[in-house]
Formats: structure tokens, C-alpha cells, sequence
């Protein structure tokens, strides 16, 4: 139950995250995903105000909230009435539901897996959806196909085909980076797979 708890604390409370600075790195306090994602839901709510960003960036990401915290709303709701709570102690409120049901499924004879991996999809695409990957241009040619261009999804031929996707707030974050070519689909993923890309390309430019 210990791993449930974590799973569901991970998404209804708020944590210390080490923030880097112009002096180094300090603490914050970072608010409960549940709260970031009903935070860019209300974003998309406000007239003209809330979340920064361009307009046309932020109408997505809020579209796409709205709906993943419904849907999120609405599952934990059925989770509450299937663990034998009444409507009346169903809030609607994802983060004190979220919390009730744990206490009630406590009570209960029921195997956590389904739960459990839920709990760790909705963590997952929360913050993907909330805090999404740093994505730059490697300003040199695949060194698998040797292409230096690619062609868009508009028909567009486009420089620089390898992209690196990564989340600096990663506590690992070239084992979780990720290089795509563009042109010929080839993929490099993790810190082993970073290096032996570096290498391919220096040997490439002093060839």
C-alpha cells in the first residue's frame, strides 16, 4: 500500500523541486499536479488573462487540460462511489476525492495494480502536458543518413533534421533525453546513446 500512497501523494500534494538560478540552485515549493492541471484549466477560463505564453500556445495546452482533468475528475468520482461513498461525500474537488477514496479503498479487500498504474499514467501526463520538453536543433547533418535537411509535415524542406528533446528538471536528465533525426527516423535515447552521437558527429566534422 506504501506505493499507492506515494502515487497518490505525487499527484495531491505539493513538493520541494530545486530551481536554478542566477546564484546556483534554491528550493520551492512546487503545487500538487492536480493543482497545476486545474490551474491551466482556470487559465483557459479567465478573459485575456492567467497563463503566460502566446495565445495560440495557451489555448492548447488548456484545451488539452480541460479535457485530462475531467476525465480525471470524473474516473475518481466512479472510484469514490465504487470504494461506498455516498454522492454527498463526493466533493468534485480531484485532489480532497482523490484522497478520500484512498482512505476508503484502505478499508477494502482489492488488488492496488489497476490503481497504481493509473495514478502513475495521470502523474505522467500531467506533467508532460504542464511543464512539456525542451526541444533544440542539432545544427549538423545525421550522421546516419548524412541528410542536413527534411522535409515537414507541410511539404517544407527544413534545416537541421536531428532535434534533442530533454526536461531540464530532470534528475536524470540525459538518461531521459532523447535525439531524433528527422530525415531518416533514426533515434538515440539515454546518456550511452548522447555520447556515441557526440563522437559520431566530431568524427564526422573532422573528417
Amino acid at each position: 500500500m506504501t506505493e499507492l500512497l506515494d502515487a497518490v501523494d505525487d499527484l495531491t500534494l505539493p513538493k520541494p523541486v530545486k530551481v536554478q538560478t542566477d546564484d546556483g540552485y534554491t528550493w520551492a515549493t512546487e503545487d500538487a499536479l492536480l493543482v497545476q492541471l486545474r490551474e491551466a484549466v482556470s487559465s483557459s477560463l479567465n478573459s485575456g488573462s492567467g497563463a503566460g505564453g502566446s495565445p495560440s500556445t495557451r489555448n492548447v495546452l488548456d484545451g488539452d487540460a480541460l479535457q485530462k482533468a475531467a476525465i480525471i475528475t470524473s474516473q475518481i468520482g466512479d472510484w469514490c462511489r465504487i470504494a461506498g461513498m455516498t454522492g454527498d461525500q463526493i466533493s468534485r474537488d480531484a485532489v480532497t476525492d482523490l484522497r478520500a477514496w484512498h482512505a476508503a479503498f484502505l478499508s477494502r479487500d482489492e488488488p492496488e495494480e489497476f490503481y497504481l498504474q493509473q495514478l502513475r499514467a495521470w502523474a505522467a501526463q500531467i506533467r508532460a502536458m504542464v511543464n512539456p520538453p525542451k526541444v533544440i536543433e542539432i545544427t549538423a547533418p545525421c550522421p546516419v543518413c548524412g541528410e542536413g535537411e527534411y522535409v515537414n509535415d507541410m511539404g517544407e524542406r527544413i534545416t537541421n533534421p536531428l532535434a534533442l528533446t530533454y526536461r531540464p528538471d530532470s534528475d536524470h536528465m540525459w538518461k531521459n533525453s532523447k535525439v531524433l533525426c528527422r530525415a531518416c527516423d533514426a533515434v538515440w535515447i539515454g546518456g550511452d546513446a548522447m555520447e556515441e552521437l557526440r563522437d559520431e558527429l566530431n568524427d564526422k566534422e573532422t573528417a
